[in-house]
């Protein structure tokens, strides 16, 4: 996702909860049963953990497996991209044990050109180290570290002809004005 001057790096990660109808009618039933008494529904919403099935343990422990690696691979991205990067956004599913649980997130890093050309191949190392950065790169994050090379290979390309250009006119100053193709040595050896 694009923002401005800014990439998303986002996290492809699985679904592990299954959506079910009973999903939806538990959905349903809190929003029908609203005029029932509130400590109902507290009851019912705060499911311990041994009272769920072996099915929902099980969903559980995958859903904080995955949380877990979700906000570990963001945070790796946000230490990386330190200055450049903004903070996590996450995406959540609903567990059986009505905990919420992140599933996916984001970081945005800002992906604008420096300054200078110098700037600009600091810069593109940092976004490459921050889109790099978890034990996993999502296709996502590989993506923005292509562009940060391609930045980063545009700004060495506007460096050198920069040298070029000066290496060019610094040439031209030394010329012999009787003859353009000799050159005159900046020094002449000494008596």
């Amino acid at each position: 996702m694009i923002i401005g001057n800014s990439f998303s790096t986002t996290s492809p990660y699985l679904d592990y909860g299954t959506k079910n109808s009973s999903d939806k009618e538990d959905t349903v039933k809190t929003s029908q049963t609203s005029d029932d008494s509130s400590s109902k529904n507290d009851n019912k919403d705060k499911k311990n953990i041994t009272q769920l099935s072996d099915e929902e343990k099980l969903q559980v422990a995958k859903l904080q497996q995955r949380d877990s690696e979700v906000r570990t691979h963001e945070a790796s991205h946000m230490a990386a991209g330190a200055g450049l990067t903004s903070g996590a956004d996450f995406t959540y599913q609903k567990g059986p044990d009505s905990k919420m649980y992140a599933v996916g997130g984001e970081v945005e890093i800002d992906t604008s050109p420096g300054r200078t050309p110098q700037e600009t191949i600091q810069k593109a190392q940092q976004i490459k180290r921050a889109a790099l950065a978890p034990s996993s790169p999502s296709p996502a994050d590989l993506k923005i570290a292509a562009n940060a090379a391609s930045m980063e290979a545009l700004a060495k390309a506007q460096m050198q002809q920069v040298q070029q250009d000066d290496s060019k006119v610094k040439n031209n100053n030394t010329k012999n004005p009787y003859n353009q193709d000799a050159y005159i040595p900046s020094t002449i050896g000494l008596f």
